[in-house]
């Protein structure tokens, strides 16, 4: 299978003082800087996360030597905190903020070269050398949202489960329909679904109608009647007039740390219209100006495919190429927005909102009948580092020198977690809850039994985790099953980290041709020899943010496309077949797959606490925002168990309740989703984002405030505590 078309094309830079360098034992990075206290490197293949490659010092050189695959990669050299790239490494590409990442290639037989991109046609071919048996490959795309809601205002507090709704949760699925050789897992978090069926599905649905026009329109003033301040903020921005629009709206719209300009560099660049209202001083906005931002807020977030009227949009009849032309990759208003509009924008974006479980649920794998393409799996309910939930001390196995806070140790509420996600699942799906994706692939040994007793089979983490895990050194393209207490286990799959962050974080700066080539070459390194066991190579990221990135190929389509369209036809050789879990540990003669089953696998004795990042948890504790925000929660789920220890029954089972039991019910759901791990992802000096960390901050005291304020409703004679600000300025 042969193809013309536009890709990458590397151009070799030479220096005979020019680094990094190959050496019998890595790839060499050397810094010359006798004043810094501390160096490391930030680079695509470790997720940038600096932390995770220190530098040694001697004699005023720093140096590092890092085993890396053939391909191409970019990096930073962090100075004291600052990123900077390297000097003696004359090949660079943008690095989307202004600067420039340092870039290479090792080549297959090894040797470094310093190169540079510019596009150049080549011929691209869906053949590849056989390397030898056939490789199972296991895609997982993890799709996740925090909770947003305010309980006190039942309003979500940030548009994002709606953005990414219409940019990537419903076309993620609904392409690979285009695809049928292909399987992947999709892990659909609790907190998303629910977020997204509660405020955007059940809530406007009842109000989606047709407009003057014919297009799609949403009967605003019966919306405003029952659901007024009862979504997102934006959704009423969009629908009230912009003459009509007060202080607080605006600030929705201009200033607050989540805006109207929340959206990526690349993104913001394909839509020169919306890049030069953002570049206008806020105190000249006018009235039409607040018109076309709320307009293009909604359009900009929304898939190329309903841009264009192309491929997805068809299956869904979302089709907004009557108000935008292509031009060079860049879009641009065939007409300014109208406030008609922005109410079109709203009701196709429920359209595609209404779309998305009905989507996951047509192409939803059956593993007895072998049927379908994409196995749904889910996340504790909140999305919670279920090891900490269960005991925060686990976290001491891999960070015995950290300060931590006083110990979290609630195992019943490890439990409600995944009591919940599996009961709110099987209502949604319809289906058996079979694997999990735990929060941030976080595990230990101790929650096992929680899994297995929730009849959960099988579970993902990262390689990480599998080199610390007992025993050691095992081979990351194994399921294995892992033993917990009492007799129980779960089949674990590990990520092999290099794949996948190649696709979320190198593959930016590649044509979707290129891409492809670049992961499909490789996969096939891992395909057994004749006579070796079969292998299932695990690739896990993130769905939806990758692709905001992708600075050549808009959304990744291409990327995804092309990479479907090769791993088709290396279906067809064998070379290749995409499988998910279930389908590998069950088998699907249909596909070529035989069955393993779980006792059959390689076991591990001791499944180590840690995460995907860093293989510990020191992402969400161990500083000192982090600790303080532990010990807030400790107090207050404290003073829960001290009034009300029983637990309220899982979401999909709530019955009627009178008000005291319903403001128990309210008490224990506030505290569960202040258990969620992304107001701990934030805190700290370790993440940072360009919006602010503030309403994380306040999102996590919102819900604690809750707690205590449910808890005095039900009678108990508690006092809301002084809960200050975590984040310190």
């Amino acid at each position: 299978m042969m193809k013309l078309c536009c890709i990458l094309f590397l151009v070799c830079v030479t220096s005979a003082f020019a680094q990094p360098q190959a050496t019998a034992n890595g790839i060499l990075f050397v810094y010359e800087n006798e004043t810094a206290k501390r160096v490391c490197i930030g680079a695509d293949w470790n997720g940038w996360t600096p932390e995770n490659l220190p530098m040694e010092k001697a004699e005023g050189i720093w140096r590092v030597v890092v085993n890396l695959k053939p391909g191409v990669y970019h990096y930073k050299f962090v100075v004291d905190g600052n990123w900077l790239p390297d000097p003696k490494n004359p090949a660079r590409v943008d690095d989307n903020y202004g600067g420039f990442n340092s870039v290479f290639t090792v080549t297959e037989s090894g040797t470094v070269k310093l190169e540079g991109y510019k596009t150049q046609p080549t011929v691209v071919s869906d053949d590849y050398e056989t390397r030898g048996r056939t490789l199972y490959l296991n895609i997982i795309w993890h799709q996740h949202q925090p909770s947003y809601l305010d309980p006190a205002k039942d309003q979500l507090r940030g548009p994002w489960v709606r953005t990414h709704a219409t940019k990537d949760y419903y076309d993620m699925a609904a392409m690979l329909a285009e695809f049928p050789d292909v399987h992947c897992t999709i892990n659909l978090t609790s907190s998303l679904l629910w977020q997204l069926q509660t405020y955007y599905v059940e809530r406007l649905s009842p109000f989606l109608t047709t407009g003057p026009t014919g297009k799609a329109a949403i009967d605003a003033d019966n919306y405003f009647k029952k659901w007024s301040a009862k979504t997102d903020p934006w959704i009423d921005i969009a629908l009230t007039p912009a003459e009509k629009l007060d202080s607080t709206a605006r600030a929705h719209l201009l200033t607050n740390n989540w805006n109207a300009f929340g959206i990526s560099p690349v993104m913001l660049e394909r839509f020169p219209q919306y890049e030069a209202l953002h570049e206008k001083p806020l105190d000249t906005f006018t009235t039409d100006d607040l018109r076309q931002l709320k307009g293009w807020f909604f359009l900009a977030y929304f898939d190329p495919d309903f841009l264009r009227g192309t491929g997805v949009s068809q299956r869904i009849g979302v089709d907004l190429s009557d108000l935008l032309r292509e031009e060079d990759g860049k879009f641009y208003l065939n007409r300014p927005i109208s406030e008609m509009d922005c109410n079109r924008l709203v009701a196709e974006a429920v359209k595609v909102c209404q779309a998305i479980v009905s989507i996951h649920r047509e192409l939803m794998y059956d593993p007895e009948a072998g049927t379908g393409q994409i196995e749904v799996v889910t996340t504790p309910f909140y999305h919670p580092i279920l090891p900490l939930i269960y005991d925060s001390d686990l976290a001491k196995v891999a960070m015995p020198d950290a300060p931590m806070p006083s110990r979290y140790h609630f195992p019943q509420d490890a439990n409600a977690q995944v009591v919940r996600a599996v009961n709110f699942y099987e209502q949604l799906f319809g289906q058996k809850l079979r694997g999990m994706w735990p929060g941030e692939g976080s595990v230990a040994r101790e929650i096992v039994p929680i899994l297995s007793h929730n009849k959960i089979q099988w579970i993902a983490t990262d390689i990480g985790v599998l080199s610390k895990s007992t025993p050691p050194n095992q081979p990351l393209y194994y399921p294995y099953f892992a033993e917990g207490d009492s007799a129980t286990g779960v089949v674990v799959v590990f990520r092999e980290t290099d794949l996948s962050d190649r696709i979320g974080f190198r593959y930016q700066q590649f044509a979707g041709e290129a891409a492809a080539d670049d992961f499909i070459r490789g996969c096939l390194h891992y395909a057994p020899a004749e006579g070796e066991t079969n292998r299932l190579l695990t690739v896990i990221l993130d769905g939806e943010n990758a692709w905001e990135w992708y600075q050549k190929d808009m959304d990744g389509k291409e990327f995804l496309r092309a990479l479907y369209r090769k791993l088709s036809h290396l279906h067809e050789t064998r070379q290749i077949v995409t499988a998910t879990p279930s389908e590998y540990l069950r088998g699907n003669p249909s596909r070529w797959v035989p069955s393993h089953a779980p006792e059959s696998l390689p076991h591990l004795t001791r499944l180590w606490p840690g995460s995907w990042i860093h293989a510990n948890f020191d992402t969400w504790i161990g500083e000192d925002e982090e600790n303080r925000a532990w010990e807030m929660l400790r107090r207050a789920r404290m003073d829960l168990a001290v009034y009300f220890p029983e637990a309220s029954a899982p979401k999909s089972e709530r019955p009627k309740l009178d008000e005291k039991r319903q403001a128990i019910w309210d008490a224990y759901e506030a505290m569960y989703a202040a258990e969620g791990s992304d107001w701990f992802w934030w805190f700290g000096a370790d993440q940072e984002v360009p919006t602010g960390d503030q309403p994380f901050d306040d999102g996590f005291r919102i819900l604690l405030r809750t707690v205590y304020e449910k808890m005095r409703l039900a009678g108990a004679p508690v006092e809301v505590p002084e809960l200050s600000p975590i984040i310190r300025k």
